[in-house]
């Protein structure tokens, strides 16, 4: 069978095994419909969500803010209606820890806070106007994002 002709089997194979939750595959078409399945299911699965982006920390800045070290990452705008809007989390803010682990790198944040369960209370050291303050977040779930 030609490749493309094979691809279009596989496909079909696949949509069918989705319509009918698995069942009755034929040989061969079983690991392309798990991998489908899994794909499908992490879709649907609800990480924890805080509606703020984060930049990362520079020296300049943290140095303007009076920090000691350059560390965390800086709060960008919170979305509206957001559990970070709904904490006072402003632009600008600083976040130094997550439940008292030091946040190193702002490429972290996003990782740190999908892992935790949507309605879960998470206290955030934070950084404004020359103060260190905690800031208690109650996270809300957004639908999981999978890699490759």
């Amino acid at each position: 069978m030609p490749a493309r002709a094979r691809n279009v089997v596989v496909a079909a194979v696949a949509a069918l095994a989705v319509l009918a939750g698995g069942a009755a595959l034929p040989m061969g078409a079983g690991a392309q419909s798990v991998s489908v399945a899994q794909a499908q299911q992490k879709e649907t699965e609800l990480c924890g969500w805080m509606g703020v982006q984060v930049s990362p920390m520079t020296t300049p800045f943290a140095e303007s803010l009076g920090m000691a070290e350059p560390y965390g990452a800086i709060f960008e705008r919170p979305e509206p209606n957001s559990p970070a809007a709904a904490a006072h989390i402003e632009a600008g803010d600083v976040l130094t820890a997550i439940n008292g682990s030091p946040l190193m790198r702002s490429s972290d944040f996003a990782g740190i806070i999908s892992a935790i369960a949507p309605g879960t209370s998470v206290y955030l050291d934070t950084w404004r106007d020359r103060q260190a303050m905690q800031v208690t977040v109650i996270l809300g779930s957004a639908p999981c994002r999978t890699s490759g």
